[in-house]
């Protein structure tokens, strides 16, 4: 009754631009019952954290304000393919099986940084079974706006406070982002996601290990040259087996996974240079559009600056390193087809519940 109460008192507070709790609710219900069974706007501590919501404007937001990359960064996720390569193997780390096609169309998966759904679109051409199996999850307004928008089942939260019921998860990923959250943050990121996960539920946490030419390429490139700067740093990979640990989840592995950047085009120029393209969007290189550029000095500027980052000794990929990773950012010609790629390894950790 309590927390009944407390969603009815909350149903008029302010929650993405132009939606309060209840309109979003009302919308959830209609068009995404399953999510909507999985919501617990009725947890203590639930006001605060909408209050605090309600303060947030961080840099996912939109380009609209001088250190935003929002609008960019939507423009390149329109392209799942260019990262499909590594979020294959995320999904099947999550599930627990060597082939997405084997996930059972009822797995269930929040994606904690999931920006406007690009984790759940690669999941609809990858495990068609899976129908909106993946539940997209960010702070940012416009974001979860933009997912809701395309159909897709999303909410509004702070990985600190998740409006989801414990044991509801099959697995939960915090991906493409996780450096994002604060150092003294983390463990209760970890802990958030270990309560909402079913007993044999996986969590998944993505990052590019600090000192690594994968994390090079955010303080070297993106801090220099991206209006919002990127003053971050980076999980190391005994932080990760620590923080799992202390979430309560056994079985934990870390594992380092290929996760490059791939375009493919019918010519060599424009398979390099809209993954130039792709790079400059993602991150809102807007620093390096100085002067006259042109687009094409533009293109060759940002391909500059990714030789210079993504390049690999032999033993970066350690164990689970493959002789068929390229070591440095390559353009080369398959069948009729030309393709672009940018190698990067990813630190992957795993825990089970």
């Amino acid at each position: 009754m309590k927390a009944q109460s407390l969603v009815h008192a909350l149903r008029d507070t302010a929650y993405l631009d132009g939606i309060d709790v209840g309109a979003y609710l009302d919308l959830v219900r209609e068009q995404h019952p399953q999510l909507y069974a999985e919501l617990d706007f009725g947890r203590d501590g639930a006001q605060q954290a909408l209050a605090s919501l309600a303060q947030v404007f961080n840099e996912f937001e939109t380009d609209d304000r001088d250190n935003g990359r929002g609008d960019s960064y939507r423009r390149a996720q329109q392209n799942i393919a260019v990262r499909m390569t590594g979020i294959r193997r995320l999904f099947e780390l999550a599930g627990g099986v060597q082939d997405v096609r084997d996930l059972p169309p009822t797995w269930r998966i929040l994606d904690l940084l999931a920006g406007d759904g690009l984790l759940t679109r690669a999941l609809r051409v990858l495990a068609p079974q899976v129908r909106d199996g993946v539940i997209s999850s960010d702070i940012a307004r416009t974001m979860v706006t933009a997912a809701l928008a395309a159909g897709l089942p999303a909410i509004r939260q702070d990985a600190r406070f998740l409006f989801i019921r414990s044991t509801t998860m099959d697995a939960v990923i915090l991906a493409y982002g996780s450096h994002h959250v604060p150092s003294d943050d983390r463990t209760t990121v970890f802990q958030e996601a270990a309560r909402v996960l079913r007993p044999g539920g996986r969590f998944v946490v993505h990052d590019f290990e600090e000192g690594s030419p994968s994390a090079r390429w955010f303080s070297e490139a993106v801090h220099r040259h991206s209006a919002a700067g990127h003053p971050y740093r980076h999980f190391t990979a005994e932080e990760l087996r620590r923080g799992l640990g202390a979430a309560g989840l056994r079985g934990i592995r870390v594992h380092r996974v290929y996760d490059p950047f791939i375009m493919r085009a019918a010519t060599r120029e424009d398979a390099a240079g809209q993954l130039a393209d792709y790079m400059h969007d993602m991150y809102g290189l807007c620093g390096l559009d100085r002067g006259d550029a042109t687009r094409e000095t533009v293109r060759a500027r940002v391909w500059h600056l990714c030789e210079e980052c993504f390049c690999f000794g032999p033993h970066d990929g350690g164990a689970d390193h493959t002789d068929t990773w390229p070591r440095h950012p390559a353009v080369y010609r398959v069948g009729g087809q030309w393709v672009a790629e940018i190698p990067r390894i990813a630190l992957v950790g795993v825990g089970e519940k």
